[in-house]
């Protein structure tokens, strides 16, 4: 019997595709957002098929643009999901595998099926808020965990190190904190809101007015911050790389918090919000690199023996 020879896969090209992850996770969110601003969430009334009257799993002619909206977006999770197994396949045949890469590559695959499973109750259970923000959420950390694969393909796998001081560091968890804190409200606020992805869906039975402006003060306080922590990085001559990672940040909050105020005083154009939850997930994306910016790995140094057992193992070629 013939040898398969099966080539490994370089760091370079392994990074590319995390890269491509990242991106997919982001553009699902902001293609869910036009399924809910558009009112196709229930453009198929259920959930794997199309539509609950017949046997097909595609839409057909006669139940309108709505269903192609919403199913296209289903079927982009298809496409999301085939980029996770990529990224498997990738990290196993990295040139040197590492536990935590292949780690945060199942992370994928398992969060983008339970994406899957939370989009179908969303439907199932008519567009419940709960449902919605929750399947938001998940799509954030979806979005926080591809950032850590393509940040942790990018190291070396020598013991971390932190560049900066204590202080600093924790309150660059803070800042993470408020981040998430600020995403959770501004569900709460989506879920209030007049886009509920279809007129008959329910809504939180909270004060629209008065969580928006409790969205409104966190995310001051987040910029505010965002603001105090590339000063003290600045002050303390922290790294290049963490300054210019947290200016990446105020360069994403500050028209982030505009658009938001805008959108409010201007009855939330369907645009308006679309872009708003872009900005959401460049707020993931920016946090949690300014985050791991803050640590440092030297490449050249050896881990220890037992890290190294269990953070590397040798790739074969064939088999």
């Amino acid at each position: 019997m013939s040898r398969m020879s099966l080539q490994a896969v370089s760091p370079l090209v392994a990074r590319r595709v995390f890269l491509a992850n990242l991106v997919a996770q982001i553009g699902i969110v902001v293609t869910g957002g036009l399924v809910r601003l558009t009112d196709s969430g229930l453009g198929c009334d259920t959930w794997p098929r199309c539509d609950s009257d017949t046997s097909n799993w595609t839409p057909h002619e006669a139940v309108g643009h709505h269903a192609y909206i919403e199913f296209g977006n289903r079927m982009l999770t298809y496409v999301v999901g085939a980029i996770a197994v990529a990224c498997v396949v990738a990290a196993y045949r990295m040139t040197v595998r590492r536990k935590d890469i292949t780690t945060l590559a199942w992370i994928q695959i398992g969060t983008v099926v339970g994406q899957a499973l939370l989009g179908g109750i969303t439907v199932l259970t008519d567009l419940h808020p709960m449902a919605v923000a929750s399947h938001l959420l998940l799509s954030m950390l979806l979005i926080a965990s591809a950032v850590a694969l393509y940040e942790r393909s990018g190291e070396g796998d020598a013991p971390a190190r932190f560049a900066v001081r204590p202080e600093i560091r924790w309150f660059g968890y803070g800042t993470l904190g408020l981040a998430g804190a600020l995403i959770v409200i501004g569900t709460v606020v989506t879920g209030s809101g007049p886009h509920a992805g279809d007129l008959k869906a329910k809504r939180f039975d909270v004060d629209i007015d008065q969580i928006a402006w409790l969205h409104a003060d966190l995310a001051f306080l987040l910029l505010g911050a965002a603001v105090a922590l590339a000063l003290a990085l600045r002050v303390t001559d922290a790294p290049q790389a963490a300054q210019t990672r947290v200016w990446w940040l105020l360069a994403v909050l500050i028209p982030q918090g505009l658009i938001g105020y805008i959108q409010y005083f201007n009855g939330l154009p369907e645009w308006m919000v679309l872009t708003h939850m872009l900005g959401a997930a460049l707020t993931v994306v920016t946090t949690t690199r300014a985050l791991f910016a803050l640590r440092i790995r030297d490449d050249h140094a050896d881990p220890a023996p037992e890290a190294e057992a269990e953070t590397r193992e040798p790739v074969a070629t064939s088999y």
